[in-house]
């Protein structure tokens, strides 16, 4: 990816950071800063590098930086748009802009891959199937979350208290994990025995098949439901992080998406403790502070994680102590990020660290030599 669109996205999670911390600045503001949070991290700037990755690469294949295709310029802009519309509560033009979103995503999903997902239940590269999943994931989370505005704002047909367009929002950063679980498994070896395998495709289907069911829980609200779905998916996420682990290639990219698994494992972890809350009332009094560490581990330790490989894609080694980088990385996302929700002078600290991180991953120099 060239420089000038390492600045735009840069510029656009940098913009995103800002607005999750902006009700501590603008207090009482009738308008929910929270969306456009979510919106120009996983819609505008994930979603396009998903799309640009998608289009431009295979997943073992590098070559020289590439320009951003028309497609991907115009499904920036219009996603753009989209979390302005969001913001402001103008839904007739969110409705209409999710249109063009769906069918730029689905015409790449469909050139790479064909209409229907035949591939899912094909012998293909693991780390193909997540990213079909992940575009997957784009489109049809863009139309259900029109289908839950058009609900909520007009026809007012089903009413459940979590089936609303902010919980739907949240799910724009699922196509990112599954993203980042393709970048992953296309630094593991493709083939080896059998329950080496056996264990991918349990890890698949396991991850994408647990998201969709945990979502539709936490929208009925089926408590037992959601505790074992959520255990499920962290026993899921721990075998392929030991997958990864011993079937990694021992290139750079492996540091950051070990960082990133650890980061995964502990969004696991937060989650069930979260869920906890309905046996253990006590816990009750940490519900937000664990939902806030929940999606700020998630957004800006796994998801970040994949993107940082996927911008860089064809650059590594791009790092000269990365061990320094992860260390920023961690201090950011699980101190700076978190308490600056809560906190002036944490929020004032986090900014210039999340942007100084986005800067030395993305704007590095290759060094001579691909440190040990």
């Amino acid at each position: 990816m060239k420089i000038p669109h390492q600045l735009l996205f840069g510029g656009t999670m940098s913009l995103a950071l800002a607005f999750g911390s902006l009700h501590l600045f603008v207090p009482d503001f009738e308008l929910d800063f929270n969306r456009l949070h979510i919106f120009l991290f996983n819609l505008c700037a994930g979603g396009s590098i998903l799309l640009f990755h998608a289009i431009t690469t295979d997943t073992m294949h590098f070559g020289p930086p590439r320009g951003l295709p028309r497609r991907v310029l115009v499904y920036f802009a219009l996603s753009l748009l989209y979390a302005i519309s969001a913001f402001l509560e103008l839904y007739p033009a969110t409705l209409v802009l999710s249109v063009p979103l769906v069918i730029i995503v689905e015409s790449v999903r469909i050139q790479r891959f064909g209409l229907f997902p035949f591939d899912f239940f094909r012998p293909v590269h693991t780390g193909q199937k997540f990213l079909q999943a992940a575009l997957l994931c784009l489109s049809i989370g863009t139309t259900f979350a029109s289908l839950v505005i058009i609900n909520e704002e007009y026809l007012h047909l089903v009413h459940y208290e979590k089936l609303t367009m902010d919980v739907f929002f949240l799910g724009y950063s699922f196509p990112l994990s599954l993203l980042t679980f393709s970048v992953m498994y296309g630094f593991m070896k493709p083939e080896g025995d059998r329950l080496y395998m056996v264990l991918k495709e349990v890890s698949f289907w396991t991850i994408n098949l647990g998201v969709v069911t945990f979502f539709v829980f936490i929208i009925f609200e089926v408590t037992v439901a959601e505790v074992v779905v959520s255990n499920t998916l962290l026993a899921a996420v721990i075998m392929t992080y030991w997958l990864f682990l011993r079937n990694g290639r021992k290139v750079q990219q492996k540091v950051l998406l070990v960082s990133g698994m650890a980061f995964l494992v502990a969004t696991g972890v937060t989650g069930v403790a979260y869920l906890f809350q309905y046996a253990w009332p006590e816990v009750a009094r940490y519900h937000h502070a664990l939902l806030v560490l929940h999606a700020t581990v998630s957004l800006y330790g796994w998801n970040l994680s994949g993107l940082f490989v996927v911008v860089r894609w064809d650059d590594f080694p791009i790092l000269r102590r990365p061990g320094l980088v992860i260390a920023l990385h961690w201090l950011t996302v699980l101190v700076l990020v978190p308490l600056g929700k809560y906190f002036i002078p944490f929020a004032l600290v986090a900014l210039p660290a999340y942007v100084l991180l986005l800067g030395l991953v993305f704007f590095s120099v290759r060094p001579r030599e691909e440190p040990v």
